[in-house]
């Protein structure tokens, strides 16, 4: 008689079977009860056992860098370009647009708003930067006057503000009503604060500081001895003018690059060319009047050579926005930014080269730091992408209400167009334009 449990001859071992299926050694079912274990046993935890929420935290931040890089790639591929294909939209942006209230469903829609938070995740990348390199330097020195340390510091409060406005606008990237308005609002109080911090004429902390008795002040402020002290007052000049010139001068491109994005995505608005062509004369005053300062104080060739650079590129953007000015279709409105704009980029690339040039020799006259010279174009081409966003919402927000100002005076509309006929040509119109407002 075999013992309960013994093989059968010529088989291998059996062994019981459970409500959960055979027990196999070693390899517990996975469903059966779980025994306590041994005193001083090692337990080692299931995979599929739920964490600790200390585990599930670390877990998460694990997975932060990569997601992070994960789309700093694709928001670099995509903000410096015009537009995104309908196609690029990946699958998890087309469900949260399909999902928003109301509903997205329109491709070209979709593909400008995607393309849209990846400029503003580019943008929010930045702005930390600068916000953390801002603090720093307003927070660091110790031996500051208050009157410089608020000149300092005013702008770098107000990119952290700003910088903490897009990152939590990037959760509403579906709504686009609600996150312009406070985009727009953030813009501003980033745009102005500087011009309002440099209110206060910094010759006057320079000459308290000149009077004092600590050295290290005087060295902290780059004020001692006495070329140095004469010279003191326009290095803080040369402060404000690389605090400010960023962004005065990037409200040109920035709203010429907000017009082709907004052609391209309405190629039949002829307000986006008529735009372009007003935005880039005043491109190249604006570039003038603020690089021939510099240029002056150092006679340095490579200023000229990226102010000729910059003008000759809005000669050939004017003439491209006339082109613009006028009701096209997709293709062909693709087709003349893209031959204008290849041309352009290169033309501005070649006058940044020559324009940083010129900034190395003024920083080393000056002594300035070189870290200046970093931040202040990693703040212009922040400001030219934030000021695309900015610039595209208000031309679409304008175009509506044109269009609604617009409703049901085609008559008007008509007869005006008659007048300029009759003005231009000097000729009496076919249809005698409607009597003027009668003279007293």
């Amino acid at each position: 008689m075999q013992p309960f449990g013994a093989p059968p001859p010529g088989h291998g071992p059996v062994y019981p079977e459970s409500e959960w299926g055979p027990v196999f050694p070693n390899q517990p079912p996975e469903h059966a009860p779980q025994q306590a274990p041994l005193p001083g046993a090692i337990v080692h935890q299931r995979k599929d056992e739920p964490s600790s929420p200390i585990q599930q935290v670390a877990e998460a931040f694990q997975e932060v860098p990569g997601k992070f890089v994960d789309s700093f790639k694709m928001a670099t591929k995509r903000a410096f370009r015009l537009r995104i294909e309908p196609s690029e939209v990946t699958v998890k942006e087309r469900a949260a647009l399909t999902a928003a209230n109301p509903p997205i469903v329109d491709e070209n829609l979709q593909a400008f708003l995607a393309w849209r938070r990846s400029v503003l995740f580019l943008v929010a990348t930045f702005l930390t930067v600068l916000s953390i390199m801002g603090l720093i330097d307003g927070l660091g020195s110790s031996n500051l006057p208050g009157a410089i340390r608020f000149v300092k510091l005013t702008p770098a409060f107000a990119e952290t503000a700003f910088c903490l406005i897009c990152w939590l606008s990037l959760r509403n990237w579906t709504n686009w009503r609600k996150q312009r308005r406070w985009l727009f609002g953030g813009w501003l109080l980033f745009m102005l604060s500087p011009f309002i911090a440099f209110v206060y004429p910094l010759k006057f902390a320079v000459a308290g500081a000149v009077k004092s008795v600590r050295v290290e002040t005087l060295r902290e402020l780059g004020i001692h001895g006495v070329y140095n002290r004469i010279v003191a007052p326009f290095i803080y000049a040369m402060i404000a003018m690389l605090q400010l010139a960023p962004k005065v001068i990037s409200l040109m491109p920035g709203l010429i690059r907000s017009s082709m994005v907004i052609k391209l995505l309405f190629p039949g608005a002829s307000a986006p060319g008529w735009l372009i062509v007003m935005a880039a004369p005043l491109y190249a005053m604006i570039a003038y009047a603020i690089l021939v300062i510099p240029y002056q104080f150092t006679g340095e060739p490579w200023f000229m050579a990226g102010i000729i650079g910059i003008m000759v590129a809005q000669v050939m953007m004017t003439r491209a926005g006339f082109r613009l000015a006028k009701p096209m279709s997709q293709d062909e409105a693709l087709s003349h930014i893209k031959r204008t704009r290849k041309f352009y980029i290169v033309l501005l690339l070649v006058s940044l080269g020559c324009i940083v040039g010129g900034l190395g020799l003024l920083v080393k006259i000056l002594e300035i730091k070189f870290t200046t010279l970093i931040t202040t174009i990693l703040k212009f081409e922040t400001n030219v992408m934030i000021l695309t966003i900015i610039g595209a919402d208000l031309v679409v927000t304008n175009l509506d209400r044109a269009r609604g100002y617009t409703e049901g005076k085609e008559q008007i509309e008509q007869e005006t167009e008659l007048k300029i006929a009759a003005f231009v040509g000097l000729n009496a119109p076919s249809t005698p334009p409607p009597p003027g407002p009668a003279s007293y």
